[in-house]
């Protein structure tokens, strides 16, 4: 260890003085905190260029104080007990020169993301939005591929990587778009990011949103809205119908960026129709609008085939966000954005001065797996489980809450739960159902943002079920009913002997 400390030998103050000042100021300032570890007398006077007495002297010094202390055979620690001088450690304040302008906040504050889930606040029957289940990852199967790659990994450690992307993993999703989502492009307009989030990122600096109107699907990605409204973009809000997006709505005004989900729409879960579909891409072409399409869970289509990507409909002005967060994790990181052809190599470019790329190995594995069918296999492994979950949910609700209705679960990993008028609010539903350890999400309290609010949302619930069992689905609808009645949940008979579905 190296301590923050600089002599100086022209000063009138002995080297030894200044040696005691500078470490008890540490001490005091909480720098240095009770048990930590300091340099011994020779490492300290070789650090310094200074005697090894004059740093005995000064430790001796500091020992007497009671600062500092010795243990045999372990080294010099400050004490665990200090004097009481240094008992009320204050955390640093703005010297008074300080210029006002640089300690002024933040002009605006910055929404921040709901997606964060600390241990202590998980629920033992959680409905959470677009949580994968962690028992279905291919552990033995990443293992192997992880092994076999830590060799060459050894070689390329110590290089700096393609910023776009690791150029295996790049081709690899070039051609799992190409017969998955019916999207021809090059490995050169595929950039590799930090989840879709950093693709929302790099879009809108690239295109300097800053002033500019950015037309947003109502309710839409909360992550989307807060990362546009951070770099000082103009929402434009367009309700979502049944048939997503109203493009009757769109404005006529000439735009920037425009956000859609039309596989899915998140979050309410509907699927944009062709004719819509069509009309978006005319609109961004006569209105010169750049559309960012977010396929955020399109690997998931439980009872039909997806229709064709927008980004195939008009690849000059859609760019495609993919991310790997639903299908692996996200705890992996990875996601990408394919391009325009005329917008890749800036985009390149720019990726290069956000982060200059990421992880080797994390990127190599993941195009391994791809290409060697794996990626397919665990895909088609999840649908399986997944439809089984979102068939238990769906016919567990119909048949407890007979006059509510579910929606938007044709595909993805939640479905909407919209309460009949005689039931309490959606989020009244979801206070009580809190305090019988079941997460179930209001519109507010899930990772969507509303830029108008409708009257209609207020009774809206969304329920995930890809991170939960069949019996854990069944136990949570049985939960939620004795919420809804508002008395303790031993005094019930369990969901299994109610109803049968």
């Amino acid at each position: 260890m190296q301590l923050p400390i600089v002599l100086g030998a022209g000063r009138r103050i002995p080297l030894q003085q200044q040696l005691v000042d500078q470490i008890h100021g540490m001490i005091s300032r909480g720098v240095l905190l009770p048990g930590t570890q300091i340099p011994s007398s020779r490492e300290m006077a070789d650090h310094l260029g200074i005697s090894r007495r004059t740093v005995v002297l000064a430790y001796d010094r500091l020992i007497d104080d009671g600062f500092i202390e010795t243990r045999p055979a372990r080294g010099t620690f400050v004490c665990n007990q200090l004097p009481s001088q240094c008992l009320r450690i204050s955390s640093i304040a703005p010297s008074q020169d300080s210029s006002p302008a640089l300690m002024e906040k933040a002009s605006d504050d910055v929404g921040g993301m709901r997606l964060f889930q600390p241990a202590g606040d998980r629920l033992p029957y959680d409905f959470r939005i677009g949580k994968p289940d962690p028992s279905l990852f291919p552990r033995n199967h990443w293992r192997r591929l992880t092994s076999d790659l830590l060799e060459a990994f050894t070689r390329v450690v110590s290089d700096y990587n393609h910023p776009a992307g690791h150029p295996l993993l790049r081709s690899a999703i070039a051609q799992h778009l190409r017969t998955a989502r019916g999207i021809l492009c090059r490995p050169e307009q595929v950039i590799v990011t930090a989840g879709a989030q950093e693709g929302l990122n790099l879009v809108a600096r690239l295109m300097n949103i800053h002033g500019k109107p950015v037309v947003v699907e109502d309710p839409c990605y909360c992550g989307a809205a807060q990362t546009f409204l951070s770099l000082g973009g103009e929402l434009t809000p367009v309700a979502v119908t049944d048939d997503g997006i109203d493009t009757d709505l769109l404005p006529t005004r000439a735009g920037c960026l425009g956000y859609v989900t039309p596989s899915r729409q998140f979050p309410l879960g509907v699927t944009m129709s062709q004719e819509r579909r069509l009309a978006l891409i005319a609109w961004a072409r006569s209105t010169g609008t750049l559309l960012i399409e977010d396929d955020y869970d399109s690997d998931f289509r439980h009872n039909s085939s997806p229709l064709v990507a927008l980004q195939a409909l008009g690849a000059e002005c859609v760019v495609y966000l993919g991310t790997f967060s639903k299908s692996i994790g996200p705890g992996l990181r990875l996601g990408y954005a394919v391009f325009p052809d005329h917008l890749a190599d800036s985009a390149a470019a720019l990726k290069s001065i956000m982060n200059n790329g990421h992880p080797w190995l994390e990127q190599a594995v993941t195009a391994q797996f791809i290409t060697s069918g794996a990626f397919e296999h665990h895909l088609s492994h999840m649908r399986t489980a997944y439809l089984e979950r979102r068939n238990a949910l769906v016919n567990g609700l119909k048949a407890t809450f007979p006059t509510t209705s579910t929606s938007g679960y044709e595909g993805g990993m939640h479905l909407v739960w919209e309460l009949s008028s005689e039931l309490p609010s959606a989020s009244e539903v979801r206070s009580q159902c809190r305090k019988l350890g079941v997460g179930v999400y209001t519109l507010d309290a899930s990772p969507s943002f509303q830029v108008e609010s409708r009257s209609e949302h207020e009774r809206r619930l969304l329920l995930g079920y890809a991170s939960l069992t069949r019996e854990q689905i069944m136990t949570g609808i049985s939960r939620i009913d004795v919420a809804f009645q508002d008395v303790p949940v031993t005094n019930r008979l369990p969901f299994g002997f109610r109803t049968q579905f």
